[in-house]
């Protein structure tokens, strides 16, 4: 005899058998619905401080599935995180979608699991994975936190917790390295996926409004362009860059070639944050530039660029460097673009560059007519003064007529004390000379601290900036050749005692130009002249009529004119048993090639 119970549990098997056979045809009619959504990508196996991207194309407006696993945000840390993913569009760059806006499905372990979805139209994407430090809020004036990676075995981990005193400046949480290995990100979708390779060959492409196409930006990158404009134009401009409230480190810039005014550039104050960390800065505007010439510049210092970043990378980090394209097609035909160096080398006058240490090099030249010169000079100095700078004098006067003074200068990248001059001066017609000096540290190739930006041009560059101007305007001055010089004895070292003689056929004024060392009211390297005939001293290089002549307080100068009847007069330099030209125990004077005595003609003071 059959139980009622039995009965009832037949019918519940039946039933079930039923439902489970419903599933499984639901199931098997929806196989091809689900074998459409592929892995368009997927990003893995990651390790500390790691940037990793790649993208993919699709064709039709879908909704994408997104699979994440990383590290929860730690809410005590303004919820920064040490896994942080986004999806960016390839056209626009405009970020649709990034980790944050995920539901997290599993926090049980150390690794966190996160789904979500996102519905985008047709088009080329990019998925990025960092496992920087990210923090949504960053500061520049906040705490920086610091993760240490574990990789030591068991043992090692117990004896560094007991013994180790950890007072790093800043709050530190150690991590363990194996974690990082589990990181992942995986998005499905119908379309095609694209490598890291063919997204950077995208974002290199130059189009038919693109000037300038500087992106994937390295460390230590220098680049400039002339660009000429003929009529009004506008120009869009997308930059990515490193700058804080302290500097500029990674940026670009648009001078006035003729006026050295600046246009644009990215700094601080001028651009936005570009996400990640806070000194990821990017400018996205459009500016209108005047008929005329200008100046395009772009450097990168020595770290954070890409490929190198020591923070989070910006959310464009294929475009960190510069962009500019034109806003209408129509205008092509009004603006040149040419390499800087193909502009400046055909009116270059002076080119002392690439300067050592101790180097003390020097070139004249002679102006036909006037002329507006552009300097640009680089060098080194700190708290008002000049170690490694340029002056120009004239050389019939021994006037100094320009000098690399401090004030007048701005940095130049890197360290705060490489110094950099950029302008235009007007000089009249005559005979110039131009002087650069190193000191015994910090220049090129031997640098004590971070380089400047355009580290081959340590030294001072001259150009002449008339538009008319012809290369037989400019002649290169000869000092040994100049007929205005009676005597030279320059150069004296250690030692010795110099005489030469020279002849005024007519009374009249000559220039003496001297340099020798005294203190205390007493000259130890000196000059002075005397009448051939009597024999009688006409003049002498006194403590009191000498003023200073730069570097070491007892560099002595005598820059001034003398009235001599004609006649024969000899001229005498000597020198003690220290500090002469080469031989320094302190500090050389501004112009140590001249240590020594230089007599000009009575014509000099025309």
């Amino acid at each position: 005899m059959i139980e009622e119970g039995d009965v009832k549990m037949k019918k519940l098997s039946i039933i079930i058998k039923q439902y489970l056979l419903l599933l499984v045809i639901f199931s098997l009619a929806n196989v091809p619905l689900f074998a459409q959504q592929t892995i368009l990508t997927e990003l893995n196996d990651f390790i500390p401080e790691e940037l990793k991207y790649a993208g993919f194309k699709i064709d039709t407006q879908q909704e994408l599935i997104i699979e994440a696993g990383g590290m929860e945000p730690d809410l005590l840390r303004r919820d920064a995180t040490m896994s942080h993913a986004w999806i960016l569009n390839s056209d626009t760059r405009e970020v649709v979608w990034h980790l944050q806006k995920a539901d997290e499905t599993d926090n049980s372990g150390d690794l966190s699991h996160f789904e979500d979805s996102v519905e985008l139209q047709p088009g080329t994407y990019e998925v990025y994975f960092s496992t920087f430090l990210y923090d949504p809020d960053p500061s520049p004036w906040g705490k920086y936190y610091h993760w240490k990676y574990d990789r030591r075995g068991f043992f090692s981990r117990i004896f560094s917790e007991i013994f180790d005193d950890d007072d790093d400046e800043y709050e530190r949480e150690r991590l363990d390295w194996d974690l990082f290995d589990e990181f992942y990100i995986k998005i499905s979708g119908t379309g095609q996926a694209l490598s890291d390779d063919e997204i950077e060959a995208l974002n290199q492409n130059k189009s038919e409004l693109d000037l300038v196409k500087l992106s994937q930006l390295k460390n230590d990158f220098y680049q400039t362009y002339h660009l000429k404009v003929d009529k009004d134009v506008k120009l869009n401009i997308y930059a990515l860059g490193e700058a804080t409230r302290d500097g500029e480190y990674d940026f670009g810039r648009i001078v006035n070639f003729n006026t050295r005014e600046k246009i644009w550039q990215l700094d601080y104050r001028n651009s936005d944050h570009a996400v990640g960390a806070y000194k990821n800065r990017v400018v996205k505007e459009t500016i209108e530039l005047q008929p005329g010439e200008y100046s395009i510049l772009y450097v990168t210092d020595d770290s954070h660029s890409f490929r190198r970043w020591n923070m989070h990378p910006p959310y464009d980090p294929l475009n960190w460097g510069l962009n500019i394209s034109l806003e209408n097609e129509s205008d092509k035909q009004f603006v040149k673009l040419t390499e800087m160096q193909e502009i400046t080398d055909k009116n270059k006058i002076i080119d002392i560059t690439e300067m050592r240490d101790n180097d003390y090099v020097s070139k004249g030249f002679t102006l036909k007519k006037p002329l507006d010169l552009h300097i640009y000079a680089i060098g080194e100095g700190r708290s008002g003064d000049m170690y490694d700078f340029a002056r120009i004098v004239n050389a019939t006067t021994r006037k100094e007529v320009w000098r690399m003074d401090y004030h007048d200068t701005e940095s130049a990248g890197g360290a705060e004390k490489n110094r950099m001059i950029d302008e235009v001066v007007h000089f009249k017609p005559g005979n110039y000379i131009v002087y650069f000096l190193t000191d015994d540290s910090h220049s090129y190739k031997d640098w004590n601290s971070a380089p400047p930006y355009d580290q081959k041009h340590w030294g001072i560059t001259i150009f002449a900036k008339d538009d008319n101007y012809k290369e037989g305007y400019v002649t290169e001055y000869i000092m040994e050749e100049d007929e205005n010089i009676l005597i030279r004895m320059t150069r004296i070292g250690d030692h010795e005692k110099k005489r030469q003689s020279f002849e005024l056929a007519e009374d009249g004024k000559v220039h003496i130009y001297a340099i020798g060392e005294g203190t205390h009211g007493d000259m130890y390297d000196y000059a002075w002249i005397e009448n051939s005939e009597t024999g009688r001293m006409v003049w002498e290089m006194t403590y009191r009529k000498t003023e200073r002549a730069g570097g070491a307080r007892k560099n002595r100068l005598f820059d001034d004119t003398l009235y001599l009847e004609k006649g024969e007069y000899d001229v005498y330099y000597r020198t003690d048993d220290s500090h002469s030209f080469e031989e320094w125990n302190d500090s050389p004077p501004y112009d140590p090639e001249s240590w020594g005595i230089t007599v000009y003609s009575a014509n000099t003071n025309k």
